[in-house]
């Protein structure tokens, strides 16, 4: 839809790229963007590099984090070294939870430099409850981006501490967003109770939201 709507951003930044999922889909929808992946799991990484050949794909072998955070632990259950849920944890965990200490950086260091407001760029978050940490160190990429599709959570699943919706919109409302659309819901199985969702935030001086017109 937003393609539709004339965005064609030249830089996506794919924060918790884990085997290229979302990016392999959003690569297709806008093929002329150069990507990057952004991604703390060694064999998550081998997998990108081997995939992902073409230049347009630039893989970054780092957690994403607050300002001065140097690493970080990353807790996961998913086997061999790959997990689709594996989280930033100060915690003590059992033995089947996996411990991976990795090395850490922010937005802003790792690739604000490379990235311009004519670029209209579009930052990816899916950090697992991580992302306003990640947002706290990416003041002046914020500057620089017009979209941002970031997961969220509606309660604080398993009381682990994961910042709330309303947390990441006030965040992002501050560095001049809006909220434009849900990506995708996710409800609980047991009783559909909303638990997550990615949501799309865009600049308040985007072209996407000059079209108010009832239908």
């Amino acid at each position: 839809m937003m393609r539709h709507r004339g965005y064609a951003p030249r830089v996506v930044i794919d924060g918790g790229a884990n085997l290229g999922q979302w990016t392999t889909v959003a690569s297709a929808v806008f093929p002329q963007a150069v990507f990057n992946l952004i991604e703390p799991q060694p064999r998550c990484q081998e997998h990108l590099r081997a995939t992902l050949t073409a230049p347009r794909f630039q893989v970054h072998p780092f957690a994403l984090t607050a300002p001065g955070v140097r690493q970080v632990r990353l807790a996961s259950a998913g086997g061999e070294g790959i997990s689709t849920g594996a989280f930033v944890t100060d915690r003590q965990w059992s033995a089947d939870v996996d411990i991976l200490e990795a090395p850490a950086t922010t937005l802003d260091e790792l690739v604000a430099d490379r990235v311009t407001e004519a670029d209209r760029a579009l930052l990816k978050l899916d950090l697992e409850g991580h992302e306003l940490a990640a947002l706290q160190g990416a003041t002046t990429l914020l500057g620089r981006v017009e979209a941002v599709v970031i997961e969220v959570s509606f309660y604080d699943i398993f009381n682990q501490g994961r910042p709330l919706f309303a947390e990441v919109l006030d965040r992002l409302s501050h560095a001049g967003f809006v909220l434009y659309d849900f990506a995708a819901l996710y409800p609980r199985a047991r009783d559909q109770r909303l638990r997550m969702a990615d949501a799309i935030l865009v600049r308040t001086d985007s072209p996407l939201l000059d079209d108010v017109s009832w239908d």
